[in-house]
């Protein structure tokens, strides 16, 4: 395999166009709760995947997200094609177990009771939650993977979170250094810490764009994953098990990243500000670490709310993906995926 590698407006949105592993242990001032105006602060207020608002205000975030539907596009933007795929709810699947097929990086361990059980609860709170949602865990202390849908869709789009992916090809490009170059790192800093979209849209065309992206897809074995066309790099189609090859890349050593390409990922993940780290925080007792990429999109008539997630401490250690579509509002999102958060952190067993 070959080797893989001044702040700007801030929009949690990823979208193309101009704005929108050790670690320090998280503290309780990072976990703000559902709902609070803070979460909101960066969420943008038109649904335009080529040049979002420079600086929404958090009343007007919040109130878009108390809506029973996301916003419409204004007239001035370009809306995204719709989907042509439905999910289907009545499909729901899971997958548990071990299989170096699936995660060529798996670290084989002896079976556990708690994935069957974990895959089990996913289900079941997935029953009761709105929209379409695809989680997936890898639990490094047993080698165990949990992959659940409550859905038959094939492809999620990433919004956000697709920046961990873009900050994970270049550092693929660094060798044994692990260093980005002092621009890239300029422009990797608010990209990461603030979400912001402008940076986002340059470091996609320094990883080489829809055909770079693709190609770094392909070289972690990520199949059903496709960059986004046409510059739109926050339609990135992908699957919650697919972005555990990215989470693993990042977070443990392998064939993929040096180990000082993975301190320069975490150091960058642990800058993400207080606002944005919620979902996959949730449940998650003080003084374990989180590193946390968030992603969030008014699309389609709904909302698309996504996390991804390193939680190391207390004895544990894994990597947690969650995509969410047609949710009726952000706060409902991000509900689902906190309730998600919770059972994990309750299911998976210390070392």
């Amino acid at each position: 395999m070959p080797p893989l590698a001044g702040a700007a407006s801030a929009s949690g949105v990823l979208a193309a166009g101009p704005t929108g592993g050790g670690s320090r242990p998280t503290s309780a001032s990072t976990r703000t709760p559902v709902g609070a105006a803070g979460i909101l602060g960066f969420l943008p207020t038109r649904d335009d995947l080529t040049g979002l608002p420079s600086s929404p205000t958090p009343a007007a975030a919040l109130a878009a997200s108390d809506a029973p539907a996301a916003p419409a596009a204004s007239a001035a933007s370009a809306a995204p094609e719709p989907d042509a795929s439905e999910p289907d709810a009545s499909a729901p699947g899971a997958w548990v177990g071990e299989d170096p097929a699936r995660i060529p990086m798996a670290a084989s361990g002896p079976m556990s009771s708690f994935a069957p059980v974990l895959a089990a609860e996913f289900r079941s709170y997935l029953a009761m939650r709105p929209g379409a949602v695809s989680v997936a865990l890898y639990d490094r202390n047993t080698g165990l993977t949990v992959d659940v849908s409550n859905s038959d869709r094939k492809g999620w789009e990433t919004a956000s979170t697709v920046k961990l992916d873009i900050l994970a090809a270049l550092l693929t490009q660094t060798g044994e250094g692990g260093q980005l170059a002092a621009a890239q790192l300029r422009l990797a800093r608010p990209m990461i810490s603030v979400s912001d979209n402008a940076t986002a849209s340059a470091l996609w065309r320094q990883a080489g764009g829809q055909g770079g992206m693709d190609g770094f897809f392909r070289n972690l074995g990520m199949s059903s994953t496709t960059a986004g066309m046409g510059g739109k790099w926050g339609l990135t189609k992908t699957t919650a098990f697919d972005q555990l090859r990215v989470l693993r890349a990042v977070s443990y050593p392998g064939p993929v990243l040096s180990e000082n390409a993975r301190a320069t990922a975490a150091g960058l993940l642990d800058t993400v500000v207080s606002s944005q780290r919620w979902g996959l925080t949730a449940g998650v007792p003080d003084g374990v670490a989180v590193q946390i990429k968030n992603g969030w999109l008014p699309y389609d008539g709904g909302w698309v709310i996504n996390s991804l997630a390193h939680v190391h401490g207390a004895g544990k250690d894994y990597v947690m993906a969650v995509y969410t579509r047609n949710s009726p509002t952000m706060g409902v999102g991000i509900e689902t995926i906190s309730g998600l958060s919770r059972l994990a952190w309750q299911a998976v067993p210390p070392a």
